[in-house]
């Protein structure tokens, strides 16, 4: 902490709200049932006068000026330091295969109802002029093993590029070579693969509902488990040549369906698209019980809004 603090260039003006200190009664601040700065300070006062130190004084301005002196890049950097450190040290026997599993999953918050927030993240269609709350949307890269979030995008609920597809393309740089990646359908498609197969990431994905597919064509690998040869669709508008032209012309992926039986599950099947192409070293179980893991983590998720309160309506 204080080397990211320290490289950030922070400095202490008050004896008492040390860069240290000010971080502390924020991160105690920000899960608190009562955000106000008044209850933060209290709660540092009794931290204080619990070993015996002397207390600091009970008015708010001291802090609230510290805390402005925390620049928001350098506690995202904690944050992003805290996950990586969490995953790394985790079990070996909670890998996948000795691979770690990242999972990526879009949810939405309601935010409260601020000229600010209604300029930078509209309401949705459904709700009247005045009505509701503002919405932004997020997508969420946690670590299987720890259940901590690496990365997370922020971004409006609506507009051209404010889709869970856009924002997922957001942290594709910070995957490393032999991720693996847990995702929903929208990462199933040809620009969400292949890119993601060029860093060395693999992964299954829930097939798409629009996509075609036809286990008498592909090179088979078992009953409804194939190898089918992808190719390169047009450069869409939204991308430039630069990042266009590296793509490779083709690409194989593996198809596969599982009855699934298991209580509370929607429907009995599951399709996958995945580019983990061997059957044995990936059997069609397998993959099927790493994609199921994706339901116990969207409960993570939503514990993680809970506890944070990060969504005003609930």
């Amino acid at each position: 902490v204080e080397r990211v603090l320290k490289d950030h260039h922070v400095r202490c003006r008050d004896r008492t709200f040390t860069p240290l200190v000010t971080l502390w009664t924020f991160l105690s601040q920000v899960p608190s049932p009562d955000h106000s700065c008044r209850e933060a300070v209290a709660r540092l006062i009794a931290f204080r006068v619990a070993p015996g130190q002397k207390p600091c004084g009970p008015e708010t301005g001291s802090y609230c000026k510290a805390r402005q002196r925390l620049p928001r890049k350098g506690v995202t950097d904690l944050a992003r330091g805290t996950a990586p450190e969490l995953d790394e040290t985790a079990q070996g026997s909670w890998t996948w295969d000795g691979r770690r599993v990242r999972w990526v999953e879009g949810t939405t918050v309601s935010l409260p109802d601020t000229k600010a927030h209604r300029e930078a993240f509209p309401q949705p269609r459904s709700q009247g002029p005045g009505v509701g709350s503002p919405l932004a949307r997020r997508v969420a890269v946690i670590a299987l093993a720890p259940g901590a979030v690496r990365e997370l995008a922020l971004g409006p609920s609506k507009g051209k590029q404010t889709g869970e597809t856009a924002l997922f393309r957001t942290p594709w740089d910070r995957f490393a070579t032999g991720d693996l990646i847990l995702g929903d359908r929208y990462c199933a498609s040809s620009f969400g693969i292949a890119p993601l197969l060029g860093r060395g990431v693999d992964g299954p994905f829930r097939m798409h509902q629009r996509r075609k597919y036809d286990f008498r064509r592909g090179r088979r690998l078992g009953v409804e488990d194939q190898v089918v040869r992808g190719t390169k669709p047009k450069r869409p508008e939204w991308r430039d040549e630069a990042w266009y032209a590296p793509l490779p012309a083709e690409r194989l992926v593996r198809e596969l369906r599982v009855k699934v039986q298991r209580d509370g599950f929607r429907g009995d099947e599951l399709v996958l698209v995945t580019t983990l192409l061997d059957p044995q070293g990936s059997t069609k179980e397998e993959l099927a019980d790493l994609d199921l893991e994706r339901w116990n983590l969207e409960r993570d998720l939503r514990s993680i809004k809970t506890v944070m309160p990060m969504d005003v309506l609930r």
